[in-house]
């Protein structure tokens, strides 16, 4: 079977099974639930939530690309660990604010029948448009890093390989902050989903009080930023950098995709699935 086939494939089973999942909704009740106590636990829901979104093609993309370009200029682990945990940083921090925003606006506003409603639509539609990355990556609509960012920011990824070889440890984590902090806002579009559908979720909780909040928001970023821990590991201990391809990106794009509608298809059918 050729690359096409199996995409064609691919989609035709995630197809089957997104069908059958939004009829089984309708079957099942949330008393039900509580009484078989199948509801999906927030901590579990929260884990498996930031762990999809952790393998974010967007910043998979940047970090590979910049690790990649830093092991060419040198091979100091003790570099390419200061400047990759820093990058992690200032994604967790970044991340963090932009939830917290959204969470303090969904609780000032209340989880109400029109934002669940909302959020089920926004994401079946980035759902969609993440899947067709598949079969027209980069086309049209995407959720992507644009075109006119991409520039720019390999511009700041090669300002700071160069300051692996000359540049001070100091200069060389000031670089990969203002990186981490110019390429969270560039690719917004790209990694904006999960967390809007995420935090919509978690205000329709009605938690005890506000710290927990924020401790399933700090629980959710470090999950997110798992991913891109291990990669850092990985290449300072093996100094062998390889950057995601694309054909790589356009399936975690489907996949990513294909569980935002899943998501979008409980909030829209049967959010008393997830214990909203």
């Amino acid at each position: 079977m050729d690359e096409k086939g199996k995409k064609l494939l691919m989609l035709g089973i995630t197809a089957i099974l997104l069908v059958a999942f939004y009829f089984l909704t309708h079957k099942v009740s949330g008393e039900l639930l509580q009484e078989l106590g199948g509801s999906l636990p927030l901590p579990i829901f929260t884990f498996f939530i930031a762990f999809v979104d952790g393998f974010n093609p967007c910043n998979l993309f940047i970090l590979t690309l910049l690790l990649t370009l830093m092991i060419s200029a040198s091979h100091s682990r003790k570099r390419v660990y200061a400047v990759g945990f820093s990058f992690i940083t200032v994604v967790f921090c970044f991340y963090f604010l932009f939830m917290a925003a959204w969470l303090n606006i969904f609780t000032y506003i209340g989880f109400v029948e029109p934002i669940r409603i909302a959020i089920a639509i926004i994401a079946l539609i980035a759902g969609l448009i993440n899947m067709k990355e598949l079969f027209f990556y980069r086309k049209g609509i995407t959720l992507m890093v644009q075109d006119k960012h991409v520039g720019p920011l390999k511009k700041r990824i090669n300002h700071v390989a160069d300051l692996v070889k000359k540049g001070s440890m100091a200069s060389l984590i000031g670089s990969s902050v203002l990186l981490a902090v110019f390429s969270s806002l560039v690719e917004l579009p790209c990694t904006a989903g999960f967390p809007v559908i995420y935090t919509a979720v978690l205000t329709g909780q009605f938690l005890e009080n506000t710290f927990l909040y924020y401790a399933y928001l700090a629980l959710y970023n470090l999950v997110y930023v798992l991913p891109l821990g291990v990669i850092i590991l990985v290449f300072g201990n093996t100094f062998k950098g390889k950057q995601i391809s694309p054909a790589i990106m356009s399936y975690i794009k489907f996949v990513g995709g294909a569980i935002m509608l899943l998501l979008g298809i409980i909030l829209l059918v049967n959010p008393a699935l997830i214990g909203v």
